[in-house]
């Protein structure tokens, strides 16, 4: 086989494994975060806000995971108050699994079937206020 066969064979096979790789490369599935980027930058002031109202509380957010419920525990601090917000359980790997739930508080917890979970890591998001402040935390959470 001479020089010329050798430099061709070599060429196509680089050919088609950049091609390869080009089309592996469209296939990705790349999720945002948000879709809307641009328009909650502008608001990020207001998010530093209520994280630093949220630093303020003494007691954090915890969460409970049993066989059948996934249990969020608001802050003692927080007991009495008429809470009003959401609660998204963010999944940065699939967007087609996260949850955007309202909050309704039974004794400062919220309590969740765990049928609405896939396995695997969550970002926890709470966005809600009180009748004086408005809060905002986020914590992972691994479902089992």
């Amino acid at each position: 086989m001479s020089w010329g066969y050798r430099i061709a064979i070599l060429t196509g096979s680089f050919v088609l494994f950049m091609t390869a790789m080009v089309i592996s490369a469209f296939r990705q599935n790349f999720d945002l975060v948000t879709e809307d980027y641009y328009g909650r930058e502008l608001v990020f002031q207001q998010q530093i806000d209520k994280q630093q109202n949220q630093s303020t509380l003494t007691t954090e957010f915890t969460y409970v995971v049993n066989d059948s419920i996934v249990s969020v525990i608001f802050p003692n601090e927080l007991k009495g108050q008429k809470i009003v917000g959401k609660m998204l359980f963010f999944r940065p790997s699939d967007a087609k699994k996260d949850l955007l739930i309202d909050i309704e508080l039974k004794d400062g917890v919220q309590n969740f079937s765990k049928e609405l979970f896939s396995l695997g890591m969550y970002k926890l998001q709470i966005d809600y206020e009180t009748s004086t402040k408005k809060y905002f935390e986020e914590k992972q959470i691994m479902i089992p």
